[in-house]
């Protein structure tokens, strides 16, 4: 484990339930061990503030923590470009098999993204 995951890991950013969050979405497996909610504060299409709750190796800790810092102020659409292999360069790399973990992120982003669209559609127009 390099010394950038160390750190994610051992002090994470943004791991926390979000009360007041416009929208949450999900990703990765419970039923291998490593999952995550994202949490989205959303005002004008931009993310404010992202938070998650993640459950896993110190490797899903260290990715979730660094998606939640590179998608805040970001716009939706930015944010969804941002990709699993961008999220592990970040953290100078990560063995092969514990690259599913940087894809949680994106994975629980384009849900949440999902329900907040589908939330706005399915929202009646105030007359």
């Amino acid at each position: 484990m390099n010394e950038k995951i160390k750190e994610y890991f051992k002090n994470p950013r943004n791991l926390e339930i979000m009360t007041d969050a416009s929208v949450m979405g999900k990703g990765g497996d419970p039923s291998c061990g490593d999952y995550i909610e994202l949490y989205l504060k959303i005002e004008k299409d931009i993310i404010k503030k992202a938070s998650a709750m993640v459950a896993g190796c110190p490797y899903a800790i260290a990715t979730t923590s660094a998606f939640t810092e590179m998608i805040t102020n970001q716009s939706l659409d930015d944010a969804m470009m941002i990709s699993g292999d961008r999220v592990a360069a970040l953290l100078g790399g990560l063995p092969e098999e514990k690259i599913h973990c940087s894809l949680m992120g994106p994975e629980a982003l384009r849900n949440a993204a999902h329900n907040y669209i589908m939330a706005r559609i399915c929202t009646p127009m105030a007359s």
